[in-house]
């Protein structure tokens, strides 16, 4: 009989009472250029449409950037974007809404004295529909920004600016701005603070359309500690502000786990193990902690996604981040670092736990859960031995068990092999009718790590040098084709 095989695993989940296959790809987009990806989301057709920048060889400035790629990994599309009379512009981040997509970003105009919000509207084939540019405070640049969609169909926006002080030191400012979807401006607030690291890296919606929150660091110095969130209403004043438990702080990527509770992410300043770890905790609707967990790799330190660590699409809630991120050269760093992505429950247990890279150095930027109930995670990589502050895109996408495979047809009409002991520890035991048969065992990314050739009805296969976890197998027979599959489990 023909069934549809992954290359190790079936990829199939039940989506309102089908079955719906799962695509999953990893993908290096290399230019000489470097790039940068700071937003994605995907379409009604199931592409991923992701905003960012890139830079121009010649003038050494970047220009807005924007990348259109399938449910496979093909790249569909390629754009790269500048206003008129810009010296450099970027994009921060995209949404789409009623079949057009609104991006948000910055244009320098005198570097670095001034830079101006870039407001544009494109249609579903990416051309541009409206385009605003819109005045901010002489003297300060954006240098971070994330926005929403609210209820009523505004577009609001926080994040920070960067001035040079009176003291010629650089100084980073809170923000808030609300756009109409033509984008004009409806209301901003631009705060001047003493304190150099004076951030705001995202803002949700009340539950009940009343007002934000915003979630901000180094806001106040009341608490005594970093985190805190501020709490505005409609017309983005300041109501009250309130300390994040735990300590947390810095990338908070607010999700609402249900009707009234809130899901977020940071570091953590305390004591160690959690000082640079990965913290993910739920908080109520009047900032009280409900659930708290932390994640860490070893001893590395770790960094939430810059832009997007949490996304949660129907029962399927990912935390994203960085594991051994080099805080002392965060992107052109020398150490080998890694994608890391784990799959919660709404009480932040983990269901599972992964990572990815670990060849180079890599920074991931966003995630996003999947219409199939995956994840796209998507950032840079870069290879200090071959690259020299030039970055490429990494983007992975996962299934929903975090795995990246890929799939083919074949026929299969009986098990021939037995594979065992499974779980096993050092060694396992292939026993199969057939001789002359390539086993293959592979790690949940991809990567084929023994072969061998069974020459024997009996073959075992050392793997000693493996570490703990799952992995997969396949038997291939001498016309290269595959006829037999399975998973495997080193304890």
């Amino acid at each position: 009989m023909k069934i549809l095989l992954v290359l190790l695993l079936f990829l199939y989940f039940n989506i309102n009472g089908y079955l719906k296959a799962q695509h999953t790809f990893e993908k290096v987009i290399s230019e000489p250029e470097d790039q940068i990806i700071n937003s994605s989301i995907e379409d009604n057709d199931g592409n991923y449409i992701m905003a960012g920048r890139i830079k121009d060889i010649e003038s050494n400035l970047y220009n807005g950037y924007i990348i259109k790629i399938d449910s496979t990994g093909s790249l569909l599309q390629e754009e790269t974007i500048s206003p008129n009379d810009s010296i450099s512009s970027m994009f921060f981040n995209i949404h789409l809404f009623d079949n057009q997509y609104y991006i948000l970003g910055s244009q320098m105009v005198v570097n670095p004295d001034t830079s101006k919000l870039w407001f544009l509207k494109l249609n579903y084939n990416l051309g541009i529909e409206d385009e605003k540019i819109l005045n901010i405070p002489i003297g300060r640049w954006f240098s971070y920004m994330n926005s929403i969609i609210d209820s009523d169909t505004n577009i609001v926006i926080t994040g920070y600016t960067t001035r040079i002080d009176e003291t010629n030191n650089y100084n980073n400012d809170a923000f808030l701005y609300k756009l109409d979807l033509d984008g004009d401006s409806m209301n901003s607030k631009f705060y001047t603070s003493l304190v150099p690291w004076h951030f705001s890296f995202d803002i949700i919606e009340k539950i009940d359309s009343s007002g934000y929150y915003a979630f901000v660091s180094h806001f106040t110095n009341t608490f005594g500690t970093s985190g805190q969130r501020l709490v505005l209403d409609k017309n983005l004043d300041s109501l009250s502000i309130d300390s994040i438990p735990k300590q947390v702080y810095d990338y908070y990527s607010p999700v609402y786990i249900n009707q009234s509770d809130i899901l977020i992410c940071g570091k953590r300043g305390a004591e160690p193990p959690n000082d640079y770890a990965l913290n993910v905790l739920s908080i109520t609707d009047n900032g009280q902690l409900i659930d708290y967990n932390t994640f860490k790799k070893n001893t590395f330190r770790e960094q939430p996604s810059r832009y997007k660590g949490i996304s949660k699409k129907g029962n399927c809630i990912y935390l994203g981040g960085s594991s051994n991120h080099d805080y002392s050269n965060p992107f052109w760093s020398t150490l080998d670092s890694w994608f890391h992505l784990i799959k919660i429950n709404p009480d932040i247990t983990p269901i599972w736990e992964y990572w990815y890279g670990g060849d180079a150095y890599y920074f991931l930027y966003s995630i996003l859960a999947t219409n199939d109930g995956g994840c796209i995670m998507v950032g840079n990589r870069y290879d200090y031995e071959t690259q020299n502050q030039e970055r490429d895109i990494y983007i992975v996408k996962v299934n929903s068990d975090g795995l990246i495979v890929w799939t083919q047809e074949i026929s299969i009409d009986k098990q021939v092999t037995e594979v065992y002991p499974n779980p096993g520890t050092n060694q396992l035991i292939i026993k199969t009718d057939n001789k002359k048969l390539d086993f293959e065992l592979i790690n949940i990314n991809g990567q084929v790590v023994i072969r061998q050739i069974l020459d024997e009805n009996q073959s075992p296969i050392n793997t000693e040098s493996l570490k703990s976890g799952m992995y997969f197998y396949r038997l291939i027979d001498k016309k290269n084709k595959t006829i037999e599959t399975g998973k495997w489990i080193k304890k």
